[in-house]
């Protein structure tokens, strides 16, 4: 025949069973943030890195080389840009025509092509003052010893 337990027995082990089911969400959670602080550390030293190389690349580029390598890639965008800004005008053109709702958006299209020119503008100019100032940077201090 089974023996009565105690009911003084019987709470202690609910109360150790509920505390022990409730501590384990708790430390999934723990466990998981901390799974998440490490990934987050991970992802900073890989950017850290990849940074470090960008700089050193734009050290080591020529201003020369660099203003040539802008003009060049200016003028090809601004060709490339043009014409799809000219066959995305064709179509809207053509759409609007279509639903007898006809509309010139050439002064919007030529806004964009303005944005476009002046953004790539201020995009060498940053390009040539970061690979000056890097270039500065890579000087030797001067002398200051007595």
């Amino acid at each position: 025949m089974a023996e009565k337990v105690d009911a003084s027995v019987v709470d202690a082990l609910t109360i150790g069973n509920v505390k022990t089911v409730g501590e384990a969400a708790s430390f999934a959670m723990a466990s998981l943030f901390q799974h998440q602080v490490n990934h987050a550390r991970r992802l900073d030293s890989v950017a850290e890195a990849h940074l470090g190389k960008v700089l050193n690349n734009f050290a080591s580029v020529d201003p020369a080389e660099a203003v040539a390598t802008a003009k060049l890639f200016k003028g090809e965008a601004d060709s490339g840009i043009s014409s799809l800004l000219a066959q995305l005008a064709s179509g809207q053109i053509g759409a609007k025509v279509a639903q007898s709702t006809p509309g010139d958006i050439s002064v919007e299209i030529s806004k964009l092509g303005a944005s476009v020119s002046s953004l790539q503008g201020l995009i060498g100019g940053l390009v040539a003052a970061l690979q000056q100032a890097m270039k500065g940077a890579k000087t030797t201090p001067p002398n200051t010893a007595v």
